[in-house]
């Protein structure tokens, strides 16, 4: 069935090729996901609200934002990884997805995903870093959605949740962690083992855009890179010179960049290094500003790659992330105003689980210091990819192309469909979730929300006999959700619409 559905794909390409015109020619595109980076953990993000104290700068990534567009009004698919990151590899809403809800390492059913799209309209496809929903690890499922199974050409990196809880790894210790081609599947190699994770696969994107470029300009390539800052990292074992929790790498960033192959750090180094600008905070703050900065300046390390290969202007970079602030492994989203005054964390549907931080930048096509503050969603990366590369999205894709909202291409802008739904009923233990149950009352449980305008529905706990209620915010005029509109006669019309949507989109 993939294959069919790759080559369906391919002819939609071939028929819809001269979209991409000369004028307007495929753009390489880089798909960049970080991990439980919140709203507020970037400096692109204008906050909405004044309850923030420290902030984080993060001069590449604000540089990269400058130059494009800033979506302020962007959601993750879910409040946590595994599902959102199903659903914006394949286009799928939450419901509709395959995958939902707290299942780690569960493999998505048989679909179209970015990769085979895109391969379909001529890209070479690679993925590096992060997969998480491959089957096997935690779910003991078989290994059925692997992304070399999936319309990647190429995979370097973990397949497995867990070893996304470690910035470092080594023999024995994560299997099926990493890999380059098909004929590897299975170990950890010896070129991985001892190197703070950022540093790698930023070395390894390199390499492959480097080789690309020079074997291969015809041919445009989409790289899907799933960095795993700034997760928490709460595998601390004998090969780490420090067992603090959110590990940090052994070093400042190499001068000039990283190059591949990288060379482990010595033991007596590994995850002691704090950025001399951070050195003051307390050890947990101190280390989550040093990883932070880390994945700035990696990322600076790549864009000036494509600048000096002369590839910048026509390749098409998005920077978001997976789902909001966590407060585990030490983190604590208040610290640096993570959620960037919004409420609610990683695992919640309110605000601050689900926005986050999202910038778009494409030279030759985008003007500089655009921003887009209407809703758009995971989904709609397949439709706004698919557009840029010249076909369309699958019609199982629910998303619309963000494309004409930025001045790019023919047609209206189109509204994005912004849902989701999570189940998970754990409460959590830390201080950060205690203050906002305090103040939001019965979350979490199973979870929905749906945006439209400017107004978000949501309902927490269905089901329960504390819960189920609908509850409407004004997320442009009350983005902090603390105002509940919902018993006003006014709002009776707009609260039975969106609860309907509920009710009609609700998949248990």
């Amino acid at each position: 069935m993939r294959h069919a559905i790759n080559l369906a794909v391919l002819a939609i390409a071939l028929v819809l090729g001269g979209i991409a015109s000369a004028e307007n020619k495929k753009p390489n595109i880089l798909f960049i996901l970080a991990d439980d980076l919140g709203y507020g953990d970037v400096g692109f993000c204008p906050i909405p609200a004044t309850n923030v104290l420290a902030r984080l700068k993060t001069a590449r990534l604000d540089a990269l934002a400058r130059g494009g567009v800033v979506l302020t009004g962007h959601y993750a698919a879910a409040p946590v990884s595994a599902p959102s990151r199903a659903s914006l590899i394949t286009g799928r809403v939450q419901g509709e997805c395959s995958l939902r809800d707290n299942c780690f390492d569960c493999p998505f059913a048989e679909t179209n995903t970015l990769a085979s799209v895109l391969k379909g309209a001529g890209y070479a496809t690679w993925a590096v870093g992060k997969w998480g929903v491959a089957g096997g690890g935690e779910s003991g499922l078989p290994v059925s959605s692997h992304p070399l199974d999936r319309g990647f050409d190429y995979f370097y990196g973990f397949l497995d949740h867990m070893a996304g809880h470690t910035y470092y790894h080594y023999k024995g210790h994560i299997n099926r962690a990493y890999m380059g081609v098909t004929e590897n599947r299975s170990d950890v190699t010896d070129e991985a083992i001892g190197i703070y994770s950022t540093d790698l696969y930023i070395a390894k994107a390199k390499s492959l855009v480097s080789r690309h470029v020079a074997e291969n300009t015809q041919t445009p390539f989409f790289m899907y890179l799933a960095i795993n800052t700034i997760h928490g990292s709460g595998q601390c074992d004998d090969t780490l010179a420090d067992k603090s929790t959110l590990h940090v790498p052994g070093g400042p960033y190499p001068e000039g960049g990283v190059e591949w192959p990288l060379h482990p750090e010595p033991k007596e180094l590994r995850n002691t290094w704090i950025d001399p600008v951070f050195r003051s905070l307390p050890a947990p703050a101190a280390r989550y500003a040093t990883a932070i900065k880390r994945m700035d300046d990696a990322i600076g390390d790549l864009l000036d790659l494509l600048e000096r290969l002369g590839v910048a202007d026509d390749t098409l970079i998005v920077f978001t992330s997976d789902n909001g602030p966590a407060d585990e492994y030490g983190a604590d989203p208040r610290t640096f105003g993570s959620a960037g005054g919004l409420d609610g964390l990683k695992r919640d549907v309110f605000e601050g689980g689900m926005r986050v931080p999202a910038a778009v930048r494409w030279p030759a096509r985008i003007a500089p210091g655009t921003i887009d503050a209407e809703p758009s969603q995971f989904h709609d990366w397949m439709a706004t990819l698919a557009a840029a590369a010249g076909v369309e999205a699958p019609p199982e894709c629910e998303g619309v192309s963000l494309l004409p909202r930025w001045g790019v291409g023919e047609g209206a802008p189109k509204p994005s469909l912004v849902y989701s739904q999570y189940n998970f009923p754990w409460s959590g233990a830390s201080d950060a979730f205690r203050e906002f149950a305090a103040r939001k009352g019965a979350v979490r449980g199973l979870q929905q929300m749906v945006r439209s305008g400017r107004h978000v529905a949501l309902r927490t706990r269905i089901g329960e006999s504390d819960g189920g209620r609908v509850r409407l915010y004004d997320v442009v005029g009350d983005p902090f959700e603390s105002e509940d509109l919902s018993g006003r006669p006014e709002n009776a019309a707009l609260l039975s619409d969106l609860t309907r949507i509920l009710d009609e989109r609700l998949r248990k």
